[in-house]
């Protein structure tokens, strides 16, 4: 019994030196191997973080259908990872699909509340679908997590204006020059 216990431990560990071999190669740009690596890994063993991972390499190739397919796979490992479905959200506003996009924004939300970025992309897809209140509300939120997003005051101050506020849109404006 220990010694299945050991087994799986050392599987685990031999797990954990290849995804980090694998980020050590991605962040030198060596695409082909750090995919090498990770493709190599039975399914049954790959988490989360490695579709993630694979998904990234993915684009780097730009292909998108597998990055997608990837994410999915991460999803399925983890419905609660939220970066899958940030990631996602990224592709699909790429793509100029901004519903498709703030959806998957929208799931990431639920998945965690305190990251500026998925607010602020969140929002981004609402201006382009002309949702100026929701995304007041978001830049809003985007705002008080990371305060000096400089982009985030001009997207908020172009909501005032689209919402006929513009007392508030040149506030915003006048925070958006102090970064300049």
């Amino acid at each position: 019994m220990i010694l299945s216990c050991n087994t799986v431990f050392a599987q685990d560990t031999n797990i954990q030196e290849i995804k980090q071999q694998a980020i050590a190669l991605y962040s030198t740009k060596n695409y082909k191997e750090a995919e090498k690596l990770l493709k190599n890994l039975p399914p049954d063993e790959k988490t989360d973080e490695i579709y993630i991972l694979l998904s990234n390499l993915a684009l780097e190739n730009n292909n998108i259908n597998l990055a997608i397919q990837n994410l999915n796979k991460a999803i399925d490992k983890n419905q609660k990872c939220y970066k899958a479905y940030y990631n996602l959200g990224n592709i699909f506003a790429k793509k100029g699909s901004y519903i498709l996009a703030a959806n998957n924004y929208e799931i990431a939300l639920e998945k965690n509340k305190n990251n500026a970025a998925i607010y602020y992309n969140l929002a981004y897809c609402q201006i382009k679908t002309r949702n100026f209140k929701a995304a007041k509300k978001n830049l809003i939120k985007s705002i008080e997590l990371e305060p000096k997003n400089k982009n985030a005051y001009y997207n908020l101050a172009l909501c005032y204006k689209e919402l006929n506020d513009t007392k508030q849109a040149k506030k915003m404006l006048e925070q958006y020059d102090k970064f300049q």
